[in-house]
């Protein structure tokens, strides 16, 4: 609680969830919604799942219900124009969230609440790629953790928090008093859930590092854009010197999103610098991998939008749920198993080589602004 600002709350239920799985619960709890659905994310697509969502929304509206959707307006300049205005012409509350006086600042907080009972944090926007509903379209590995209990609330008033702070006329307030809910499902977790908007709020980074500091046995890090910063990269090659297994799975040139292509060269390169401490390192085939999670000795784990790059430590507003409890817990370290089921083991240095013809200018660029933005001196 001292490192983040925010603090565990027990008796939580708890699900971990694939990405169809996750749509699909969530479609079920948004179409039985009585009172409000409350959604953040990055980018709102104007495809299958965009519009499908945006019918729901448009007619929960039209029932009564608090609709409202946040997301990044320089994104939904690019994702989602048509969809976000269809539903702000049938009286669905859009907020295009402006960091004011930081114009490369990203909102990047993936979250989804409904009637004050239920809440979605993880890594997916509204989109077929996380839902998998596009038959011919790209199918990422992603997850949410979906949860009942008094980390609802906590999760509500970081919501409410900002969408109060941003919202103006004719946007409407989230009044607290009326959207919280005291009925949950009951469960044994601990949550704590984790919110971050650099430079001034910020927790995710230090709760991973004690966590790190703090295993004893297994760190396993699923991350979509595995860069590690400094003090990351320290707190690693720390675990593995005590006889830690570390084990990494992250993206290659082959099975990165397109947008992200240019860091694949930062991302090889900093594998190849935690290599040779007996990290174990495991690269996704096929499809890409944007999963954010990582569990410490299996009985701790945090998943949400945070990527382990400099960027989101850095620049963009972020959300991460921290979880106690090892039959909690367990959920996650079955998912890893499944990824690196299907990924390739690294076996020698050789296997962190940039493939010949992939450095370009920007990567260079990339490389040379995340590795050493973070670091002493470099003013950034």
């Amino acid at each position: 609680a001292h490192l983040t600002s925010s603090k565990f709350t027990g008796a939580n239920s708890i699900k971990l969830l694939f990405g169809p799985e996750s749509f699909a619960m969530r479609d079920k709890l948004m179409s039985e919604a009585k009172k409000s659905i409350y959604i953040s994310v990055y980018s709102f697509h104007d495809d299958i799942t965009g519009n499908q969502t945006a019918d729901l929304l448009i007619a929960k509206k039209k029932q009564g219900v608090d609709v409202k959707v946040l997301v990044d307006w320089k994104i939904a300049v690019i994702h989602g124009r048509r969809v976000l205005r269809r539903m702000e012409r049938a009286g669905v509350e859009v907020l295009r969230y402006w960091e004011k006086g930081r114009l490369l600042d990203i909102w990047h907080a993936k979250i989804l609440i409904v009637d004050g009972k239920y809440a979605f944090v993880g890594g997916m926007n509204i989109g077929d790629a996380y839902s998998h509903r596009d038959p011919a379209g790209p199918k990422w590995k992603d997850f949410d953790v979906f949860y009942s209990g008094p980390a609802v609330n906590e999760t509500l008033e970081i919501y409410a928090g900002q969408w109060n702070s941003y919202a103006s006329s004719p946007l409407s307030r989230i009044d607290l008093k009326k959207v919280k809910s005291d009925k949950f499902e009951n469960g044994s977790a601990e949550l704590a859930v984790v919110f971050q908007n650099p430079p001034g709020q910020k927790g995710i980074l230090d709760s991973i590092l004690k966590s790190i500091y703090g295993a004893r046995r297994r760190i396993n890090i699923a991350n979509s854009y595995f860069i590690a910063i400094p003090a990351l990269r320290q707190a690693i090659l720390d675990a593995t010197r005590r006889g830690v297994e570390v084990n990494i799975i992250t993206n290659t040139s082959k099975s990165i999103d397109s947008e992200a292509k240019q860091a694949a060269v930062p991302i090889i390169r900093s594998l190849a610098a935690i290599y040779p401490s007996g990290v174990n390192i495991y690269l996704n085939q096929g499809e890409n991998l944007h999963a954010k999670f990582m569990t410490v000795d299996g009985a701790f784990a945090t998943i949400g939008s945070y990527n382990m790059h400099p960027r989101s430590e850095k620049y963009d507003t972020e959300i991460n749920v921290n979880v106690l409890g090892k039959d909690s817990v367990r959920q996650f370290d079955r998912a890893f198993h499944k990824l690196i089921e299907n990924a390739r083991k690294v076996t020698s240095p050789n296997d962190l080589t940039v493939e010949n013809g992939f450095m370009t200018f920007i990567s260079n660029l990339i490389e040379k602004y995340f590795f050493s933005m973070l670091n002493p001196g470099t003013g950034g």
